[in-house]
């Protein structure tokens, strides 16, 4: 296991749907343990932890890609010395998916009276939106409880590869 700091910076790096990117690419690398935030107004950090050559993938394609509206000045790696602990990446998806909704909330809020009117088509194609999101959230639920038994059946396949090679062992003994 290794773990790796990267630092990207740009003119426009926040506000592009980066960490959402950043995630989705972590996933597509396999990547166990991920977080991601910004920092400053030019800067979004990146912690990253599983093996080396997960890590080396994930590296090169964020190295090489970006979300369409970026403007990425550098992406620079590093040794990560672990003052923050890195989440796993379904805490990290859980922790991102909440504060995203917080702020759905917060510009909601500061949405004047009086345009309630005019608001409705946007609140129902919103509460559509917001259905759609927990079903994605409920499958991605679903994918982890699944990806968990798997693993489960994969520790005990050692046992029942050697228990059905004694088999046919004695099988071919009785002959």
């Amino acid at each position: 296991m290794v773990s790796v700091r990267i630092l990207i910076e740009g003119e426009k790096v926040q506000g592009v749907g980066y960490r959402l990117f950043l995630l989705e690419k972590a996933m597509e690398s396999g990547i166990e343990k991920i977080y991601v935030r910004n920092i400053d107004k030019d800067k979004v950090e990146l912690l990253v932890s599983d093996e080396e050559d997960k890590v080396k993938s994930f590296y090169e394609k964020i190295y090489s890609e970006f979300p369409k509206e970026a403007k990425v000045r550098s992406v620079k790696e590093e040794p990560y010395n672990g003052k923050i602990p890195i989440p796993s990446i379904d805490r990290y998806f859980h922790f991102l998916t909440l504060e995203q909704l917080s702020r759905g909330r917060e510009k909601v809020v500061k949405i004047p009276k009086g345009i309630d009117k005019a608001l409705k088509p946007i609140s129902s194609t919103l509460k559509g939106l917001d259905e759609k999101f927990d079903k994605v959230v409920e499958r991605f639920s679903l994918f982890t409880q699944y990806a968990k038994s798997m693993d489960e059946k994969l520790d005990k396949l050692p046992e029942r590869i050697a228990q059905a090679i004694s088999k046919k062992s004695y099988e071919k003994d009785d002959e």
